[in-house]
Order: C-alpha cells, then structure tokens, then sequence
C-alpha cells in the first residue's frame, strides 16, 4: 500500500512512523509535513527534515517541561525520539559516523527525558542488556513480562510502542537492545550473531533479577529480525512462558541467496567476490547491503551474505518448547510466507495467524496498523497464560 512516497524504501520507512501514531511515538500530520521537505531516494535530504524537525520538538518539549507542561512535554520528547531515529535510518553503513552518533544520541536523550514524564514506573537497564523495564503501577508485582526485542536497525527506545498495548493489559515489559542492535551495536560495538539460543538466556535472567517481574511469566516477543533470532532464543530458553513472533522466519539466508540466482549458489566461493562487490553499483543495493555490513561486523558484500547462511531456525525449530505465537503478513516483502514454514517445524503448542490487507495490516510487522497485531497476539497471551479479563 503506498502511503506517501513512489520509492518502496522511502515509504515503507515512512509508514513506519506513522503506525507508531496509535502509541504516541508519532503524529500522521507530523509525518506528512516531514515528508514534504524530502526528496525521494535523497537519503541527505531524508537525513535533514527528520533531524531539523526532531530537534525543534525537542526544544519544544523542554520549553513545555520547564513552564509545568508535563504532558505536553512528555508527549513531544517521545516525537522527537522517534524523528531523531529515522533520521539516521539511511545512513547507518558507518558505525562511527558523526550523522549517525549524533542522531542515535539525540533519540536516546529525549526518549529518556520522557520518561520520568510517563506516569508509570521505568527502570533503565544497563550493561550487557542495555534497555527499560516498564511497569504497569507501583504496586510491586510480580507481573507478567513481555522481554521485547526488536529488528535489525531497531533500538530499544522505538520499542516503546509496544508499551502502552502491554501495560494497559497488566504486562511490564522490557524492551531490550541485544547484538547488533541500538545502543549494543552504536555503542558497545557488539555486532549481529545468529546463535541467539546464547543470548536470550542472559536476557532472561537479568530481566527476571527484578523483583516486579514474574519469572515463571516471562514472554519472549520479536518482531521484524527479531522474528528470526527469537525462536533461536527460545529454543535455548526453556524457563520462557511463551514466545510471540511477528513475521516468524525460518531461514532468511536462503530466502535471499534465492533473489541473487546463480550468485547465490557462490556465496561461499572467494573468486566470486568482485561480482557481488559490483551489487553495490546499484544504489537499490548499496542502500541494503552497506548497513548490514556494518550490522554484522564484515566489509564485503559475499562476506555478509556467507554469514547470513547461518542465520536459520532450521536446526533449532523443533527444540522450542513453549507455547508460540507465529504471526505473518501475505504482503510482507522482507520474508515471504516464512511464518508458515516457521510453524510448520515447531512441535510446541502453537498459533498461526496470517495478517492481511484487507483488515488494514498491509506490509511488514502490519504497517501503519500494529494495533491489529497486538490486539491478536494479547487475546492469544492472555488465553495462554490464563488471564481472562484484563481487557485485550
């Protein structure tokens, strides 16, 4: 479905702002103005309306925090954390790069002078799982917890739209940066890895180490990339209640290997460098090769391609054991029909819903309208777990 702009990337990028209206993060007038200043495939010009707009907000926000407007101000730093965001989102190939620092930076500084704005408990986490754990009140649990993380050039706090659908119903949720991701990959410089069924387990634990958090309640959610690596989490993490994954993917390197033809048969051929070098002469191409370089720590594009090869639930499918939640879209681009195939490998007791077009939840992780997804997945988790009652 096109929104706003004829160029596929520019658009879907767009669009996803704007679902993160229903939460607060985003305003479909704001988008609009935005997207009026860009021109399309100018990826400077994206750069520069996103962050001129982003810090007019923020100095917006912080004349309204300091005459007392709380909500005002609490309202317009979650905005700008959101515009700081996009801003960078095609100009991530150089980890160093001041238009990428100083971006991600200005994102994490109004996120976080929102929260004490946001009229529930948070606490930032830090360390090795680096993110907030939101709560429902005060009261001091335990609650169940959604551990939440998110997709390739995701970061923790863009994952705060999953928090109002969560603690409306009674969840806390963590919303966590894990390898490659957010402040992990900026600033630690900790790069992608496939084998997450290492990862999850140090996650659990330090999530459960908070007295509010019911361990024996723990859901694992991931969406967009996260929808790969989380059931390589859970088959690893048996202590899980329940995992949710939204598009569930099963093999994302053989999916793309299969786009690039006979080149794809020679990912793993050294002499084959110079062909998938030249991919990178196609700007199409250039746009999504380079920041997945960076994402995955390699400079060549058959590097990168070689180490997507085990990024696979292939082997690791059939050791989840706790009751899942694989959600896909039929106008999904990024991995076509992967869900069902996902599915189809799981042995746990599971669920597959197929989002649609037709209900308003067109493109990847449901577009503009993920209240659609969260509404399913919470009736779903509230079932599972035995919560009848708490308003999904």
């Amino acid at each position: 479905m096109k929104f706003f702009f004829d160029d596929d990337s520019f658009d879907g990028q767009l669009q996803r702002s704007v679902g993160k209206s229903d939460t607060g993060m985003a305003n479909v007038g704001e988008c609009l103005a935005v997207a009026e200043q860009i021109t399309a495939g100018d990826r400077d010009s994206w750069h520069d309306a996103w962050s001129r707009f982003a810090t007019a907000l923020a100095h917006q926000a912080n004349a309204a925090e300091a005459a007392g407007h709380r909500v005002s101000a609490r309202d317009a730093y979650l905005r700008a954390s959101e515009y700081h965001r996009q801003s960078f989102f095609f100009h991530r190939e150089d980890l160093s790069a001041p238009v990428l620092q100083d971006a991600y930076h200005a994102s994490v500084a109004a996120y976080r002078a929102a929260l004490p704005l946001l009229g529930h408990p948070v606490r930032i986490l830090e360390g090795d799982v680096p993110g907030y754990l939101h709560l429902p009140d005060d009261s001091g649990g335990p609650f169940p917890t959604l551990l939440h993380i998110g997709g390739y050039d995701g970061t923790a706090e863009e994952l705060h739209c999953a928090a109002p659908p969560a603690l409306d119903r009674g969840y806390a949720i963590a919303a966590i940066d894990g390898p490659g991701q957010g402040g992990v990959l900026y600033d630690q410089r900790v790069v992608m890895r496939p084998d997450w069924e290492h990862v999850v387990p140090g996650m659990f634990d330090a999530v459960a180490a908070h007295a509010e958090v019911d361990a024996t309640r723990v859901v694992l959610v991931g969406r967009s990339f996260g929808g790969l690596v989380g059931p390589r989490g859970a088959a690893g993490e048996h202590r899980l209640a329940a995992m949710i994954v939204d598009p569930g993917q099963f093999d994302l390197g053989a999916t793309m290997l299969s786009r690039l033809g006979e080149l794809g048969g020679r990912v793993h051929d050294p002499a084959a460098d110079a062909e998938y070098e030249s991919l990178l002469q196609v700007p199409a191409l250039q746009a999504f090769f380079a920041p997945r370089m960076s994402t995955h720590g390699v400079t060549t594009v058959r590097a990168y391609c070689e180490d997507m090869t085990r990024y696979s639930n292939a082997e690791t499918a059939a050791s989840i054991t706790c009751p899942s939640y694989v959600a896909d879209n039929e106008t999904d681009l990024v991995s076509p029909g992967q869900g069902k195939v996902l599915f189809g490998h799981l042995t746990c007791p599971k669920e597959f819903r197929l989002f649609t077009k037709a209900e308003g939840a067109d493109g990847h992780c449901e577009g503009m309208a993920p209240v659609i997804f969260w509404t399913a997945a919470f009736n779903w988790l509230d079932t599972t777990l035995g919560r009848p009652g708490t308003g999904g």
